[in-house]
């Protein structure tokens, strides 16, 4: 018969020694800290990013505005000498809205300055002596000068614009932009009209 060792069958209380207490709280507390702050510094990164998104933001208003109104003072520096239609002036006008435009309405605005642009380009067609007054060229290098302006502010906008999705969307931050309630931004893209070159014969 195969000897079988007696079993010490009592109860015994469990005790860890200080040392090994110590090392399994630090461990917690270690791991705690490390994440909260990798919590924090993410969401305080998601903050940064949205200010530079929200300047490249208010650059590209400026200058639509800036855009804007110089196309304002080339048809009232030459509505005198041009009969403009009644809706072409509304519709100039109406371009100086108040408030600040919203980045999903920024190709809209863009299409209705080059629509309206083109009328104008095509109406001082009539008009070879005032096309070539050098108000009228300063007026329409300014309107070029401001859509070179526009281009290089809507490729900064869409570069923060693409890191912003990208890191709202990859582990392990898209947990913190998930209790955030974060969501990705619209690209700032040119309508097929806006695509299209808009002619401003400069006189050069």
């Amino acid at each position: 018969m195969a000897h079988e060792p007696k079993l010490k069958n009592e109860i015994i209380v469990v005790k860890a020694n200080r040392f090994g207490k110590f090392i399994v709280y630090m461990s917690f507390v270690f791991t705690l800290t490390i994440t909260l702050w990798l919590y924090i510094g993410t969401k305080n990164s998601f903050k940064r990013q949205e200010q530079k998104i929200e300047e490249t933001t208010s650059d590209i208003d400026v200058q639509l505005r800036r855009r804007a109104d110089t196309l304002m003072k080339l048809v009232d520096s030459t509505k005198s000498y041009m009969n403009y239609e009644n809706k072409t002036l509304l519709e100039v006008t109406s371009l100086r809205t108040s408030g600040k435009i919203a980045p999903q309405d920024f190709a809209e605005y863009e299409n209705k300055i080059n629509t309206n642009l083109g009328k104008v380009n095509i109406a001082l067609e009539n008009y070879p002596n005032l096309r070539a007054s050098e108000v009228v060229k300063e007026l329409q290098k300014a309107i070029v000068d401001c859509e070179d302006n526009i281009a290089a502010a809507r490729r900064f906008y869409n570069t923060e614009i693409r890191k912003f999705n990208a890191q709202i969307q990859t582990w392990p931050a898209i947990v913190a932009a998930s209790n955030a309630k974060l969501e990705t931004k619209m690209f700032f893209e040119a309508t097929p009209e806006a695509r299209e070159d808009i002619k401003v014969d400069l006189g050069f």
